[in-house]
């Protein structure tokens, strides 16, 4: 364990009940201090817990689910508790493993996160329909590992700000009577969740009413939720800062990273305020610096038909397609990268590869009774660069590294903790131009932006040694509180970076969200661009049903960089459909 987990206080929850008849202020194993019913402190955090290979099937939940752990525990470990045998009879003791949860919903000072039906009545339509957007989201990855009963459980979903928490994940039982089903969630929300914000009321009692009777499926459920979400976040008067730097470090003689935008960019380019990028020529790789500075050209340039495109859409263009269309975009990029690598014979650690994080600030026209625009934020990444979400009261980790300890404890063949400690736990399982084809399986999410506070997309430059964890606070405080500039911000940053991880390059992106009406006077917004800026780009021609293929001629076309493998394959009859329809099985299920 890293010198950070250990000063930190360490609160878990014992999972699966065996743990509640426990009272408070009992210590366990003379470890475990039990603060309520299933809720843990560690008290020897510098040691590592028991843990039981190969994992139990009741764990093998937490570690196939680790991809969505910004909403689910993460598993810590398991304590040995004795327990007395149903045959009172018999007087037996039998052994029993608790499972023991990190990662939960609890705050600084261990007190347990409130419940769904606690947090909703002061909730705002927005939150409320964001809430429930986010459970219909889960309901897939949890049914594909037969612990549905997760969302049902109404004291297990709990309310962090803006995202939905589960406390643990509690397996199906597989009779009739007990099946989750839509209808039996339309009911739980129907009975617990009755102070609905006025504006969204008789939608959403509609909703349940159609979950109730069976009428709606797992889909409309979804698109009916994010409409409103839609339309409600089009009362946040959403403006953005932005600004970006890069350092090559005290061990380098040239800077690998590239980003988006710079300084230049932000005064004359066309996506200034709506996009960000990060890639990291992969270390050891020959042409990482190339690799990267390619792969920002490229993303750039085809974002912006994105961007067209769902702006002239009059219709709502679903999380799902733009998620979909944004990891087939990255999947272009990839290849044009690797497609050069084998023109050049480049094999092995001679390919150039790049790590990439990207974020869209995407905008809808919706119409709807008090606004017509609508904000979302897309988020994609290979690799190990990251992107932090960071308010004045906390940080969150928002992607997942792309390596092998992820990869160990995905397959359930690791824990969190452990993995950190792997000699070879950072090497890379993906980056653009490693792979070929539907190898490379970007992570595409959504993100709402709710509150003031701060995007940020860095390399490993600056992740590395939890520096961010250890630093953010004093950034975040010295932006959202005291209005230092971002450019100002961006230089600190550099400049601690330099000192503790200078053996590696150095960039970062940030992006200053401001959504209280107070704070606009102070705000600053780069120039818009000049008047026929966007004149070069082609006007959308096609319907929406046809982006990907658009997008994929345009990657494989442009500028020459795409090789005549590309433009042969992209010219094909129904190739980019049928791609699409292989791609977006894996991407959903990336997701």
């Amino acid at each position: 364990m890293t010198t950070a987990q250990k000063l930190l206080p360490r609160y878990l929850w014992a999972a699966e009940g065996q743990a509640t008849p426990i009272a408070a202020d009992n210590l366990v194993e003379n470890r475990y201090h039990a603060i309520a019913p299933q809720l843990w402190q560690d008290t020897k955090p510098q040691e590592p817990p028991e843990v039981l290979f190969p994992l139990p099937s009741s764990a093998l939940a937490y570690a196939h689910l680790y991809p969505y752990k910004l909403h689910l525990p993460q598993l810590y470990g398991f304590c040995s508790l004795k327990q007395l045998a149903s045959d009172e009879a018999m007087q037996t003791s039998q052994q029993v493993e608790v499972l023991l949860l990190e990662n939960i919903p609890v705050d600084s000072e261990g007190n347990l996160l409130p419940s769904l039906v606690d947090a909703w009545g002061k909730a705002t339509a927005l939150n409320q329909a964001y809430w429930l957007w986010q459970i219909i989201n889960l309901w897939a990855p949890l049914s594909g590992t037969g612990v549905l009963s997760s969302l049902v459980a109404i004291d297990n979903v709990r309310v962090d700000g803006w995202r939905i928490r589960l406390c643990e994940l509690i397996p199906d039982r597989t009779t009739p009577m007990n099946k989750v089903t839509l209808s039996k969630l339309g009911n739980l929300w129907a009975e617990n969740l009755s102070n609905i914000a006025p504006e969204i009321a008789d939608r959403l009692r509609q909703l349940f009413s159609r979950m109730q009777a069976e009428k709606a499926s797992l889909r409309d459920a979804s698109n009916i939720l994010n409409r409103i979400v839609l339309e409600e976040s089009t009362q946040l008067p959403l403006t953005w800062e932005i600004a970006g730097g890069t350092d090559v470090g005290t061990s380098h003689q040239h800077n690998e990273d590239s980003y988006y935008p710079t300084p230049l960019e932000l005064v004359n380019d066309s996506c200034n305020r709506k996009l960000a990028i990060i890639c990291d020529g992969v270390a050891g790789h020959e042409g990482g610096e190339v690799a990267s500075q390619l792969a920002v050209k490229l993303l750039k340039l085809q974002t912006q038909a994105l961007f067209e495109d769902i702006l002239e859409s009059r219709e709502i263009v679903s999380p799902e397609h733009i998620c979909n269309t944004i990891a087939a975009v990255i999947r272009v990029v990839n290849n044009t990268i690797a497609v050069q690598n084998q023109e050049q014979g480049r094999e092995k650690r001679q390919r150039m590869a790049t790590t990439m994080v990207m974020a869209l600030q995407v905008t809808q026209q919706i119409q709807a009774p008090k606004g017509d625009t609508s904000h979302e934020i897309y988020i994609a990444h290979i690799g190990d660069s990251r992107a932090y979400w960071i308010t004045p009261d906390r940080c969150q980790l928002l992607t997942i590294d792309d390596d092998i300890a992820t990869r160990e404890i995905k397959q359930g063949r690791d824990v969190h903790w452990r993995s950190l400690n792997r000699p070879d736990g950072s090497m890379l399982t993906q980056a653009l131009g490693m792979k070929t084809g539907t190898a490379i399986q970007p992570t595409v999410q959504r993100f709402m932006a709710m509150e003031d506070g701060i995007l940020l997309l860095c390399s490993d430059g600056l992740s590395d040694r939890n520096l961010v964890e250890s630093s953010w606070q004093e950034h975040a405080s010295s932006i959202l509180k005291s209005g230092t500039p971002l450019t100002e911000a961006v230089q600190s940053w550099l400049a601690l970076a330099h000192s503790h991880n200078g053996d590696d390059n150095i960039s970062l992106v940030l992006m200053s969200c401001r959504v209280s009406p107070t704070n606009f006077t102070a705000e600053w917004v780069p120039p818009a661009p000049k008047s026929g800026a966007l004149d070069w780009i082609p006007k959308p021609k096609y319907p929406r049903e046809d982006m990907i293929k658009r997008l994929l001629f345009l990657g494989g076309t442009i500028g020459l960089l795409a090789s005549g493998i590309i433009a042969i394959a992209l010219m094909r009859p129904n190739w980019a459909n049928n791609w699409q329809q292989q791609l977006s099985p894996q991407i959903n299920e990336n997701r």
